[in-house]
């Protein structure tokens, strides 16, 4: 997986060099009474920058939340799992209880 984010990252970040060689005239930006003159490269980066951003703080509270219940789900499978052998000894004890007691029995002949 880490593998696969590197090559992610390295393919996004060589488009981004590319696209900023080939987008170098200065453009004009008007934004409720702001005026920006910058590269259109550099603008888009930065706008895809922001959005980044804000996905990122947009999903960070499901990612916590997520957490928290799979933290709570590990511990709910452990004491599952700790009732499940003690379950699993008390009938393997009566089961050799209910041997012992057939063996100890005597021929019905």
């Amino acid at each position: 997986m880490t593998i696969l984010l590197f090559i992610f990252g390295f393919v996004l970040g060589s488009g981004a060099i590319i696209f900023a060689i080939q987008n170098t005239e200065v453009v004009s930006l008007v934004f409720m009474g702001w005026q920006f003159q910058s590269s259109l490269a550099l603008l888009v980066i930065v706008a895809v920058g922001v959005g980044l951003l804000i996905g990122t703080l947009a999903f960070l509270p499901y990612a916590i939340s997520a957490s928290f219940r799979i933290f709570g789900l590990k511990k709910e499978n452990k004491k599952l799992v700790q009732q499940l052998e003690a379950h699993e000894q008390a009938l393997v004890t009566a089961r050799a209880v209910e041997l012992n007691a057939a063996q100890s029995l005597p021929p019905l002949i």
